[in-house]
């Protein structure tokens, strides 16, 4: 028997549509490779591989038809198979192709049978992760042909090594386990079919906690001091605030001055609970544009760690999402991108803080 590989480059995207809706539990660790010392630019490859029951003709159809497209899980897709054509798809039966909930990927490169190049053009509304992440990450899955089964092999390139660049590895991971499952089981009625609904395991990571850390190079006390005083935010991100630090107290935190009085940032927020140099917790509100989310409120808990005594490790977790979310159903979508929001933006304060010491420290990937 002759073994002949099929080559298929996909950056984060042909999969970008199925792990945005499959991603699942599960996955390794993403690890920086070694560089000199030096923290490199971008984590491990992704790799995920399976055998499908099919021949390699009949899988590369799956990449390079709308109809085999569909055998990766979207409900709808429709395909300009040409250099600098569209791939757009949606899981949604009921959406309609173009809408925000449309994941689109432009075609780059491509060789019959053997490879094909694309590119994440748009993600659709809510994805939880910024351009400057999936804007550098591209995918290559490699068809070797066995015959009457082909091998399947999905690996994902240029993940940054940055905090949002593992947590996007990480998403991905789970997404593609689930698509090469998914793919399996239509080739192979026998093959056991992924756990959990096509959406189910996706829908949950979207209202996750946030989970983010910072490492500065200052004493536990004064890191701690940056984020529970009203001059400690004022010196890392030059906003005006209000905090009491006593549970009940208020933890206003107000980004916009020129913002009509109750839309200036975290009014009404308070203090939760706190040890003093060590944790945290206060209540928070969403931005005055998520008109449903800004009247309700998450939490927020931060954990101060003495690694030496001018370095700590700063980890901030926002909660509460998820149970929004289950409470408010016919608003999930907007808890979705609330929390998208805050994804973006909690690194870019503890970002902030780092910023103040006199030796910033860079942040973990």
């Amino acid at each position: 028997m002759v073994v002949r590989a099929a080559c298929v480059v996909v950056v984060a995207g042909v999969l970008a549509s199925a792990a945005w809706a499959q991603g699942t539990a599960g996955g390794a660790p993403a690890q920086a490779p070694a560089h000199s010392g030096e923290q490199a630019a971008e984590l491990d490859p992704q790799v995920t591989e399976g055998v499908v029951h099919a021949a390699a003709a009949e899988v590369w159809k799956v990449f390079s038809t709308a109809d085999g497209f569909k055998k990766m899980g979207p409900a709808q897709c429709d395909m300009d198979f040409r250099v600098g054509g569209l791939i757009r798809t949606h899981y949604n039966p009921k959406g309609v192709l173009g809408d925000e909930g449309t994941i689109q990927n432009q075609i780059i490169a491509y060789e019959p049978g053997r490879m094909v190049a694309i590119r994440i053009s748009t993600p659709p509304k809510g994805f939880p992760f910024g351009e400057e992440t999936w804007g550098k990450v591209w995918t290559v899955i490699t068809l070797t042909d066995l015959g009457n089964r082909t091998h399947v092999r999905i690996s994902g390139q240029g993940y940054p090594n940055t905090e949002e660049g593992a947590k996007m590895r990480d998403f991905f991971e789970k997404g593609n386990r689930w698509v090469v499952q998914y793919l399996q089981k239509q080739f192979d009625a026998g093959a056991p079919a992924p756990s959990g609904s096509a959406h189910a395991a996706t829908q949950a990571d979207a209202v996750a906690p946030i989970d983010v850390t910072q490492v500065v190079a200052l004493p536990r006390a004064e890191a701690f001091a940056l984020l529970s005083s009203s001059d400690g935010w004022k010196r890392a991100l030059e906003v005006n605030t209000n905090i009491e630090l006593t549970p009940g107290g208020k933890f206003e935190v107000l980004f916009s001055m020129d913002a009509p009085e109750g839309q200036r940032g975290s009014e009404g927020c308070t203090v939760l609970s706190y040890v003093d140099n060590e944790m945290l917790s206060f209540t928070w509100n969403a931005p005055p544009t998520f008109a449903h989310a800004r009247e309700k409120h998450t939490w927020v808990v931060i954990t101060f760690e003495e690694l030496a005594p001018a370095s700590t490790r700063i980890r901030l977790r926002h909660l509460g999402f998820d149970k929004q979310a289950a409470s408010n159903p016919e608003h999930r979508a907007e808890w979705e991108q609330v929390r998208a929001y805050f994804m973006n933006a909690w690194p870019k304060v503890l970002g902030a803080v780092n910023a103040q010491t006199a030796a910033p420290v860079k942040s973990p990937g």
